[in-house]
């Protein structure tokens, strides 16, 4: 089964894109697969971290060197062989498909609508800012001197 991600909104009425459900589906199918071959599931997940520190190394090198692309094979291996990452529409149901691209471009709607606020009340609030110190800067600072009697 194939899940779409959610939008939902977290504190501060961000939004946030959650592909919790599909997650999930692919950990159960690694946890089948490592049922299945433990030994194999393990040595390609090793394989995996270990190539992460050679990537690391090879970064700062300035990129040369394979294991990135070799890491990349082993880990796209192991996503394929638990389901895959990608979201394939059914075109036999075309209906269901129209109605999930159409509910994913509302999603996108309300995430531009979100964005659009907060970046207005980010400009209103520099600008407050901006107001504020300027008008520290022409206040003029008055000074009692107290003589001495």
């Amino acid at each position: 089964m194939n899940y779409l991600p959610i939008l939902r909104r977290c504190r501060k009425g961000a939004l946030v894109l959650d592909n919790g459900a599909a997650a999930r589906e692919r950990i159960h199918g690694l946890a089948d697969r490592y049922r299945q071959d433990p030994e194999g599931v393990g040595d390609m997940l090793i394989q995996i971290a270990d190539l992460k520190d050679l990537v690391d190394c090879e970064r700062h090198l300035g990129g040369l060197g394979r294991a990135k692309l070799v890491r990349d094979e082993i880990v796209g291996e192991l996503l394929d062989d638990v389901g895959g990452a990608e979201i394939h529409f059914d075109h036999r149901v075309n209906h269901q498909a129209l109605m999930q691209a159409r509910d994913l471009a509302h999603q996108a709607l309300d995430i531009a609508d979100v964005a659009g606020q907060r970046a207005d009340e980010l400009e209103a609030s520099a600008a407050r800012a901006r107001q504020a110190r300027e008008e520290r800067r022409k206040t003029p600072r008055l000074v009692f001197v107290t003589r001495p009697r």
